[in-house]
């Protein structure tokens, strides 16, 4: 058993969080494979269950580990083993504020990467890095000189300018790659990517159909080719209906419900009307109107109807529960290693791009107007 020195009870979690970081560096756990859980680390070393839990938080903050919420912690980085060569590397580019464990939308596709991943005996290696210029090129470096990868699906925040210049240098190198929601429009790169102006068009025609004229809408951040892809979606709903769009009923989120509830409470704000219908660009900013428009002592969908897009699985749980466009996450996870798989193994050369459809989930969140 681990020795450790229980005379400094209060450093304690730094020396598991050493010897749990040596573990990794010695290759007992291996990148993308998930450590014991805080139970099993607690029983087989004699420490405080709340100990092991800060000495993983350490490990997390360094950026060594990281959370899935309902699947353990898994261990960030690459295999040092250049003798395998049929591995995945799954890129999530995330934003400074919000990792992985908090992306419910990018969680689900993981799921179905990772399950196609072991369907086709490939070895799945996730890698969760920072959108900031200097860990990108430091990406770069690592993933072109790493010869045990043999293919790389990028997803999250891979519309910069910098993150975009590391695809295509990986792109230049002949290596298999895969984009998830993202196309970069000059070069033939295989992506997987939802139908987002018709999803958002039918699920503007649907609140349009209940009477709605007043409908306001949450857009994503500026520049982002999902944000670009759903406005597109609402104003041709918009237009094709004859119904004028109110600016002051347009409002921009983060895209985290946090940054619905402070998009909502702008545009209540300032509107001279309120809105009678809500379209948010995910669920989780639709999350945040609802909790918003219920701060102003407004009812959903009595005063106000909200319908969002994605269908994580919170949506279902909110109150009330979330009308939304349904996006197969998973499907589209699993479609984007079968495409990496027939790149590597030379089955399909030409660069494909595949349209998932999204469907509307009614629940309870509209009304008629």
């Amino acid at each position: 058993m681990e020795e450790f020195d229980r005379s400094k009870p209060d450093l304690i979690y730094k020396q598991f969080a050493d010897y749990l970081r040596s573990q990794i560096t010695r290759g007992k756990y291996k990148p993308g494979q998930h450590i014991p859980s805080e139970r099993q680390f607690s029983k087989n070393l004699s420490l405080n269950r709340m100990t092991v839990r800060k000495g993983i938080s350490l490990l997390v903050e360094e950026g060594l580990l990281q959370p899935l919420r309902g699947r353990g912690t898994f261990v960030i980085g690459y295999s040092e083993d250049k003798d395998k060569s049929r591995n995945i590397a799954f890129v999530f580019v995330r934003d400074s504020k919000f990792p992985l464990s908090q992306n419910p939308y990018f969680v689900e596709i993981l799921e179905g990467a990772e399950a196609e991943a072991s369907k086709f005996r490939y070895g799945f290696y996730l890698v969760s890095v920072e959108n900031n210029e200097e860990d990108i090129d430091s990406l770069a470096s690592r993933l072109l000189n790493d010869k045990s990868i043999s293919g790389i699906v990028f997803i999250g925040r891979i519309d910069t300018a910098f993150t975009e210049k590391l695809i295509v240098s990986v792109y230049g190198r002949a290596i298999p790659i895969v984009m998830i929601d993202h196309m970069i429009p000059y070069k033939s790169i295989s992506t997987v990517v939802t139908d987002n102006s018709l999803g958002a068009y039918e699920a503007v025609k649907y609140i349009i159909s209940l009477g709605h004229k007043k409908i306001g809408f949450i857009s994503g951040p500026s520049g982002r080719q999902v944000t670009k892809e759903r406005f597109e979606g609402y104003k041709k709903a918009m237009d094709e209906s004859g119904i004028k769009i109110d600016e002051k009923l347009i409002s921009e989120s983060d895209l985290h419900i946090d940054g619905g509830y402070s998009a909502m409470m702008k545009m209540l704000g300032r509107a001279k009307e309120y809105p009678t219908a809500i379209f948010a660009i995910n669920d989780e900013s639709a999350i945040g109107a609802i909790k918003a428009i219920k701060q102003k002592n407004l009812d959903v969908p009595g005063d106000i109807s909200v319908i969002g897009f994605d269908d994580i699985e919170l949506s279902s749980h909110t109150t009330p529960p979330l009308t939304t466009m349904k996006v197969y996450k998973k499907e589209i996870g699993r479609i984007s290693i079968q495409k990496a798989v027939q790149l590597i193994e030379g089955k399909n050369l030409l660069p494909v791009k595949s349209l998932m459809p999204a469907s509307l989930v009614i629940r309870e969140s509209c009304s008629k107007k």
